[in-house]
């Protein structure tokens, strides 16, 4: 088993608790000031957001082994683990830097077609329950669209559920019964 797709259970599910804690901020504490981080709240929540984009990166590829072709989990993985980097340096800086304005569409871009890309080739596979792939466009809206108001907290759902579910697999996997006749 490869160390991805052993660890990536617990990355999604690290990556939900993350995304959870951003949308819990947000709902609690609504906090939008532009370009700028403004306070504790400020602070928590992007921290838990970059957190997570970070951490779910590992949760695409470990479901890119269950599809037909990996090139939606990566360019998704590829996505939210830049993104994360570039919201750690608004984190640090209490603002965004100049060139978060170039980087956030195409990281964004990236999350978004490489998940639905990854949602189609899942479905086509066959080896996931329906709600895994149509979740992953789900998650992105939750996080962006909605992530002001709290929508981050569909998206920790979704990542719970996906990294219990890896999970779970991984347990039945390695407790399979033998098919060789004793």
């Amino acid at each position: 088993m490869s160390f991805i797709r052993k660890h990536s259970a617990a990355a999604a599910m690290a990556a939900g608790a993350a995304f959870t804690g951003a949308g819990v901020v947000n709902a609690v504490h609504h906090n939008t000031n532009g370009e700028d981080v403004v306070g504790l709240a400020g602070h928590l929540s992007l921290g838990f957001f970059a957190v997570g984009l970070i951490l779910v990166a590992a949760g695409y590829v470990g479901l890119g082994t269950r599809a037909r072709s990996t090139k939606g989990a990566t360019a998704a993985a590829i996505g939210t683990a830049l993104l994360g980097v570039t919201c750690v340096t608004s984190v640090v800086n209490s603002h965004d830097l100049s060139f978060f304005i170039v980087v956030a569409p195409i990281t964004n871009a990236l999350w978004l077609f490489g998940s639905i890309a990854l949602a189609v080739s899942l479905k086509r596979e066959g080896r996931v329950p329906r709600a895994v792939y149509l979740g992953l466009p789900v998650a992105w809206i939750g996080c962006i669209p909605l992530g002001s108001i709290g929508g981050a907290l569909l998206a920790g759902a979704y990542w719970l559920a996906v990294g219990y579910l890896l999970a779970d697999e991984q347990v039945e996997d390695s407790v399979a019964p033998s098919t060789e006749a004793a």
